[in-house]
């Protein structure tokens, strides 16, 4: 009923301007068939599960008035496969129903030259924020692979709702581009209880300052404040911080970039109240990209440590196929990974290779995941994909197999 409420309240909001505005469509639909395998210790046969997901993303944006545009999307998932058994729907007893698996992900409006100011805009309502790969907040569509071994997660972890709040946007059109975000996480479509009924307030400051053409500095400060469930954070607390700076480099072919941030947190909800020693992340990541006889080769490594007492469910860090989902369920907290890769593209093909070495930051749980992932651009907007990822266990007779095979098509904004 409450979804049916939100869905009401969208149209009543935009459809008197939308008769007489201009209407730019857009959307995502994704399609990912997966197969996982494993075996664990003791063990004298493989387990197997296979999913089929789908997710669709329809939205519009349009001016309302000079100077004020309006946006709208829904997102529609669904998992297919539970139990062993191809063709069953995931939670088959409940919440199958048409309005159960559509979110309401954006409604907003977005004033430009605010206070008559051209730098500055206000975006207030339901909104995605973040950028993809973020190591620390990131809300909006993750990749498709982000369900390969439990499709349940992408209900858990990718808060699918988006955030209800305001975003006031500085830009000098030139070197500083700064955010100003006060926002609640959405829950409201979320399959468990607790976290249905868990409040999340987060607060922001997200900058970006380019030093010249080559070199910029982005830093941020994240304030989280939270019962029950904790997005950016420590289980058991309920308020963190989070305080990073991030520069990046590019020149020619050679991209780099180096991230630090320090966690803190409290028991009381006060502003940086306590840290722990190994709260840090450092996260390192440099391509460089060779053409060769009309084919692109971009070499690629990345380093990423995110400390025993470091942890954000937000994070859309890179771990692997399997390792993003399968043992860390989704985010990040107390890892090691380093990930060296390469891709080679061609006109309208694409194949990247990686080898991922994974741990506890604390020590134990060594495993080496391998990944292959082929993609073909059928056009500008249709892709096909395929892959095949294994990870093994280095102290345990234990691993894990998956395939995955799915398409992406993305039209208008």
């Amino acid at each position: 009923m409450k979804k049916f409420f939100l869905f009401v309240l969208a149209l009543a909001l935009f459809i008197p301007q939308i008769a007489s505005a201009k209407i730019n469509l857009y959307g995502q639909l994704d399609i990912m068939g997966s197969d996982t395998q494993w075996k664990n210790m003791g063990d004298t046969f493989a387990n197997g599960r296979s999913f089929t997901n789908t997710r669709l993303l329809l939205g519009a944006n349009f001016n309302l008035i000079e100077n004020v545009e309006g946006n709208a999307a829904f997102v529609y998932v669904s998992s297919w496969g539970d139990n062993y058994l191809a063709g069953q729907q995931i939670d088959n007893g409940s919440n199958t129903g048409l309005l159960n698996k559509i979110t309401l992900t954006e409604a907003n409006v977005i004033f430009k030259n605010f206070f008559d100011n051209d730098r500055l805009s206000l975006k207030v309502g339901r909104f995605y924020y973040g950028e993809k790969g973020d190591s620390i907040f990131y809300v909006g569509l993750r990749d498709m692979t982000r369900w390969v071994a439990y499709s349940q997660n992408y209900w858990l972890g990718a808060y699918n709702g988006g955030m209800d709040g305001v975003v006031l946007n500085y830009n000098d059109k030139e070197k500083l581009d700064i955010d100003f975000l006060y926002s609640k996480i959405s829950n409201e479509n979320a399959d468990t209880a607790m976290m249905a009924q868990t409040k999340v307030n987060i607060s922001l400051i997200n900058a970006k300052y380019k030093l010249n053409d080559n070199l910029s500095l982005r830093g941020y400060i994240y304030d989280s404040e939270t019962a029950e469930i904790v997005p950016i954070g420590l289980y058991g607390t309920n308020r963190t911080e989070i305080i990073g700076f991030k520069p990046e480099f590019r020149k020619c072919s050679l991209s780099a970039s180096a991230e630090i941030a320090k966690l803190f947190y409290s028991l009381e909800s006060n502003m940086f109240d306590q840290s722990e020693t190994d709260s840090l992340l450092t996260k390192l990541n440099a391509e460089y990209r060779i053409v060769l006889n009309d084919m692109m080769i971009t070499p690629r490594v990345q380093y990423l440590r995110a400390g025993e007492y470091f942890a954000s469910s937000l994070s859309d860090a890179n771990f692997g196929i399997i390792t993003n989902n399968f043992d860390f369920m989704w985010g990040l907290y107390n890892i090691e990974s380093f990930n060296a890769g390469v891709d080679f593209s061609k006109d309208k093909f694409t194949v990247m290779l990686d080898v991922f070495k994974n741990s506890n930051a604390s020590g134990g749980d060594l495993s080496y995941e391998y990944d292959v992932k082929a993609e073909y651009n059928y056009t500008e907007n249709l892709k096909f994909y395929i892959g095949y990822a294994y990870l093994d266990m280095d102290e345990a007779d234990h691993w894990v197999t998956n395939a995955i095979m799915g398409a992406t098509w993305k039209f208008g904004k």
